[in-house]
């Protein structure tokens, strides 16, 4: 399994023209789905798992809006995080004028050794049924775009 990768030409008149990378996402799984899939590896049933998981976006809604950083163990922390702009100076810096808005961010967990070296690059260090799914990147190439196209 591999996370797939197309790299793309910013074509904007006023930018750069560099390539980028960006994640393709071939599948969505939503919370059914992801209830159905736990359920076939535990003595819970299909409804009962779905209404955890619910609960459980609910509850990390609640979490990030009141500034808490939100740790799934063995799977990585989920904290927001602020879109601002730049003052010259502190007192400059004013929320009406340079915030910008809020993201939620995701720092994947990584099992670190006694001298605090990453030792695993799987996936948050998930083990299922005994097999480590890495994290491996797939570069899938571009469709072949009008050269007019300027992006806009």
């Amino acid at each position: 399994m591999a996370i797939k990768i197309t790299v793309y030409q910013d074509k904007r008149r006023n930018s750069n023209h560099l390539f980028y990378g960006r994640a393709l996402h071939p599948n969505t799984v939503d919370t059914a789905g992801l209830a159905q899939r736990i359920q076939a590896n535990v003595s819970v049933k299909e409804s009962d798992v779905y209404a955890v998981l619910i609960e459980l976006a609910e509850v990390m809604a609640y979490e990030l809006s009141v500034g808490n950083k939100v740790q799934l163990d063995r799977f990585g922390y989920f904290a927001y995080g602020a879109k601002t702009s730049g003052a010259i100076t502190a007192k400059d810096w004013t929320v009406p004028e340079n915030l910008k808005g809020f993201r939620i961010n995701f720092q994947l967990f990584n099992r670190r050794n006694s001298t605090g070296k990453v030792t695993s690059k799987s996936l948050g260090g998930l083990e299922l049924k005994g097999e480590k799914y890495a994290i491996e990147g797939q570069i899938i190439t571009p469709k072949k775009e009008d050269e007019e196209d300027d992006g806009e």
